[in-house]
């Protein structure tokens, strides 16, 4: 093993560690995750499906903790996976025959919209507005929209299922984080079987990755459950606008 080879995998490692405090707090540590792996050699397509691995085991250590701390809402998870699962595999399908950059402004966009709507409102998100509680059946539409993300893109899952789940009326952030992590293990899951089935994983940069993101998991799942809403809070909001920035530069350049 060479010292470039040695590098790269701490920076694999660093990289997931920060992906994954980022992902179990709020959503978006893809955009640390998929420069990394494309720093380290892999083409864009690779790099997305690569990237799922790594999230996987994030998401599955965030879990537990959670689940540990009573915080994980099986029904929730139910109501919300479903519909989301269904959008997955044709996301998926595109993002194997399209570039992504084909929609990267459109998403800036949107993810600037809603940190615009949630500082107006953020009472909506931390579950203290008025009770107005949508039916899963009239949101199923969104999550099913929400997964056909997840299969293309992936980066930036976490806050649309936040965001979508305010709808839901569905109570604090912690809950709702503990169920955003679930579902995201769930959808991950079946998108990164897709990408493997296209021979789109990168086994080794994708292991070394997971051990960051496994540890960067818990790390970010206790600190949601001990600093509560207004971490998550501050958190997403900032992921959110540099999310939709670098989006819209991206899209532009």
């Amino acid at each position: 093993m060479s010292l470039v080879d040695i590098g790269e995998y701490l920076l694999l490692v660093c990289a997931g560690f920060a992906a994954g405090i980022i992902n179990a707090i709020a959503g978006g540590g893809s955009f640390v995750t998929l420069p990394a792996l494309m720093l380290c050699g892999l083409d864009p397509k690779l790099a997305n499906g690569t990237n799922r691995l790594a999230v996987l085991f994030s998401s599955a250590s965030a879990v537990a903790t959670f689940k540990k701390h009573g915080h994980l809402d099986k029904r929730l998870v139910l109501r919300v996976g479903v519909p989301t699962l269904l959008g997955v595999p044709l996301g998926s399908l595109l993002a194997v025959h399209l570039p992504i950059e084909a929609f990267r402004g459109v998403f800036g966009v949107l993810f600037l919209v809603m940190a615009g709507v949630i500082l107006w409102d953020p009472k909506r998100l931390t579950g203290q507005a008025a009770a107005s509680e949508l039916s899963i059946w009239k949101l199923s539409p969104v999550f099913v929209i929400i997964g056909v993300y997840v299969g293309f893109m992936q980066a930036g899952m976490g806050i649309l299922l936040l965001v979508a789940m305010s709808w839901l009326n569905s109570g604090d952030l912690i809950a709702s984080n503990a169920v955003k992590n679930c579902v995201g293990f769930v959808v991950t899951l079946a998108a990164t079987l897709f990408f493997i089935s296209y021979g789109l994983v990168a086994w080794v940069p994708g292991i070394v990755m997971a051990v960051g993101n496994v540890i960067g998991g818990v790390v970010g799942a206790r600190l949601a459950i001990k600093k509560g809403n207004r971490l998550v809070l501050g958190v997403l909001v900032l992921v959110m606008i540099g999310t939709g920035g670098k989006m819209l530069v991206d899209a532009i350049l």
